[in-house]
């Protein structure tokens, strides 16, 4: 336990009662009176009580408590957010794999509704940066993947599948991200590949380094090569990070950093991943830069890692 009566950090989504609320007020910036009311009209959160009478709060709590203040700065009534999140069965609220399992039928059956309520449940118990490193990219992995009884020789999941789930995380990603706080300094640029249009994998890149602390200026799909160059001459970023998920994007990739001289003008640091980058490591060691072929959470915390160190 440390000097002011703060426990060490826990597990997202930890229901162990850990904080006394002058903890959680520092922790979430919200007021005492502001949770004993939310606790009174909304029954959340739900923090225990000490022999002495005094509430303690889990990681649990906090996720809610974070949950229910950003959809109150996105303009959605603490009443509906509180609404989302009593809507999900308590048992699937403390068990992510369930919880995924809930999303993933939702999205297959193309149930918006479903999928928005075990989604919030998701994020207010699991934090955004599990979600985001976590869920996401198994529910669409899950939401995507071939059905078990369509046999080798079935047709497997449709495509309508996939876009569905693939839009409606996608929406979701970037209301977390409009959620964040500003950040500043030195930025990082963010975008995909030269005609890739696949863009929910650097999204979460973005979305994790931003809850980092990390300045990212996300320019979207379809980046073709010369505006990459263009951003960066206009804002000198610390770095690149380039999505790519069709095999003919890494394809345009390498012919653009073969073909433009930038590349050999002491560019920026440079980092290449998706799928497409995992599945051909031949043709992306190409690349100038580092390769992010294991997937979201490794990719953003090796830029992390790789930040961190120059500040």
């Amino acid at each position: 336990m440390a000097a002011d009566g703060t426990p060490p950090p826990a597990r997202p989504g930890d229901p162990v009662p850990r904080y006394r609320v002058t903890a959680v007020e520092r922790m979430t910036r919200i007021p005492a009176s502001t949770l004993r009311s939310w606790e009174r009209r909304y029954g959340l959160p739900r923090p225990s009580r000490a022999g002495s009478g005094q509430r303690l709060y889990s990681d649990q709590d906090v996720a809610v408590i974070r949950f229910l203040d950003r959809r109150r700065i996105e303009g959605m009534p603490v009443s509906q957010a509180a609404g989302l999140l009593r809507s999900a069965p308590a048992v699937e609220d403390h068990d992510p794999a369930r919880l995924l399992a809930r999303l993933v039928a939702a999205l297959r059956a193309f149930d918006e509704a479903a999928a928005d309520q075990a989604f919030a449940a998701a994020e207010a118990i699991l934090g955004v940066e599990a979600v985001a490193a976590s869920l996401v990219p198994a529910a669409i992995a899950a939401a995507s993947a071939p059905d078990a009884e369509d046999g080798p020789a079935g047709d497997g999941t449709p495509v309508e599948v996939e876009h569905f789930a693939s839009n409606l995380l996608r929406r979701h990603v970037l209301r977390l991200l409009d959620g964040l706080p500003p950040a500043i300094g030195r930025p990082v640029l963010a975008g995909c590949g030269p005609d890739e249009q696949h863009e929910l994998g650097v999204l979460l890149v973005t979305l994790l380094l931003r809850s980092r602390g990390h300045r990212v200026v996300y320019l979207g799909a379809r980046v073709p090569g010369p505006a990459m160059e263009r951003a960066a001459a206009a804002l000198d970023p610390s770095g690149v990070i380039v999505g790519l998920t069709m095999p003919e994007s890494l394809e345009r990739a390498v012919a653009w950093a073969q073909d433009s001289r930038w590349w050999s003008r002491k560019p920026p640091a440079a980092w290449w991943g998706g799928p497409a980058v995992a599945h051909d490591p031949a043709l992306a060691a190409r690349l100038p830069g580092e390769l992010l072929a294991r997937g979201v959470d490794h990719g953003a915390a090796a830029v992390d890692t790789a930040l961190t160190g120059r500040r």
